[in-house]
């Protein structure tokens, strides 16, 4: 089923007001021999896994 022209102006409005974009840039060698595997091991979608790994080192650093 397509998205009607309404549902996509209102998926991009949910988009543009609840959620934020980061760019993030990582050598190509570091992501392919140490980041990918560890990400592929774990099973979980790249966003999945890199968010996890944001709210783990904050979690982490609360308690410092």
């Amino acid at each position: 089923m397509a998205y009607s022209k309404a549902a996509n102006q209102s998926a991009m409005k949910y988009t543009k007001e609840k959620q934020k974009s980061i760019l993030l840039k990582i050598k190509k060698d570091d992501f392919e021999t140490i980041i990918e595997p560890a990400i592929k091991k774990s099973g979980l979608p790249t966003v999945t896994y890199i968010k996890q790994a944001i709210y783990e080192k904050i979690e982490r650093e609360k308690n410092m």
